[in-house]
């Protein structure tokens, strides 16, 4: 997929988008939270079990690209 201009520049700026839905299910007998994020640039969506899957994939990105940064 190629990006337009404006993604290119979201891209160099470091920007990223999701949008981030939650809600709540029964898991074996207790309710619990689930997560998705969607890419709104790419339209790509992740899903997350518990709250720690999201916030270490949210980590990653933001750790993806202060190493990219200091390149």
């Amino acid at each position: 997929m190629e990006l337009d201009h404006q993604d290119k520049d979201i891209g160099e700026m470091g920007y990223r988008s999701f949008l981030l839905r939650l809600w709540r299910v029964d898991s074996e007998g207790k309710r619990a939270w689930r997560f998705s994020l969607e890419n709104s640039t790419t339209g790509e969506r992740r899903g997350f079990a518990n709250l720690g899957e999201l916030l270490a994939f949210l980590l990653e990105e933001i750790c993806n690209e202060r190493a990219n940064d200091q390149v």
